[in-house]
């Protein structure tokens, strides 16, 4: 099973016409994600990706690439950097995901070397946009759950769609970087790892102490398929 196939199928579809390519049906990329996962794990468990990417006819030959890699290990709480350079902002069509984006594998490298899970990245604003593989939410300490808005240049993740949709309190609003520090909680999503809390910035601790109910509120969430609607922090 591909969990969350649909999604990933019209997300690939919805970002290809964004990006001017002529993307597959919807059942045929279903398909392809499933038999690529089938082929390669079984009954087990790995990561399946699938790209589609211009022919040599032009937009209209668009193509599929997959490719897989087992599951690591992942800590139960993450670590992050704050990149050096600034998000470029939304300078493609709003939440597209292209391969090969320059930041966000420079972004992976600078976390990997400094020992880091992941790395935030910030506008020229001041604004949190996102992490470099995974998209942010932030529990104020009213209890909100916020996401930057697509419009910073976030991407549209498939994690993130299903937050937005399913649970009643999160909605999109600005996340200055200095709103971490005051933070109950901060929880990375996507939709491999699904969620996991982010307990420390360049060395300095987030979020209040022993506080993870939004963390595994979330998780639960994006390892069910479907996923369950109606989740609120009551």
């Amino acid at each position: 099973m591909v969990r969350h196939v649909r999604r990933h199928a019209r997300r690939l579809r919805r970002d290809a016409a964004a990006l001017g390519l002529e993307a597959p049906g919807e059942e045929m990329l279903v398909t392809a994600l499933r038999a690529l996962g089938r082929e390669a794990f079984g009954a087990g468990a790995g990561v399946v990706r699938l790209a589609v990417r211009p022919g040599p006819g032009g937009p209209a030959a668009a193509i599929q690439a997959g490719s897989t890699r087992a599951l690591g290990a992942e800590p139960a709480l993450w670590r992050a950097i704050l990149f050096s350079e600034p998000h470029p902002g939304n300078c493609l069509p709003a939440g597209a995901k292209r391969e090969g984006a320059a930041i966000y594998e420079a972004a992976r490298a600078a976390a990997l070397r400094a020992g880091a899970d992941e790395a935030l990245l910030v506008d020229a604003r001041g604004l949190l946009v996102e992490g470099a593989r995974t998209s942010i939410f932030v529990v104020r300490r009213d209890g909100a759950l916020v996401t930057p808005p697509l419009g910073s240049g976030a991407v549209a993740g498939v994690a993130r769609e299903i937050v937005l949709e399913r649970v009643l309190d999160a909605h999109e609003d600005d996340v200055p970087l200095a709103a971490l520090a005051e933070a109950e909680e901060v929880v990375l999503v996507n939709a491999v790892r699904g969620a996991v809390r982010l307990s420390e910035l360049d060395g300095r601790p987030l979020g209040r102490l022993g506080s993870a109910a939004w963390t595994e509120r979330l998780r639960a969430l994006l390892l069910s398929d479907p996923a369950p609607a109606g989740l609120s922090r009551k």
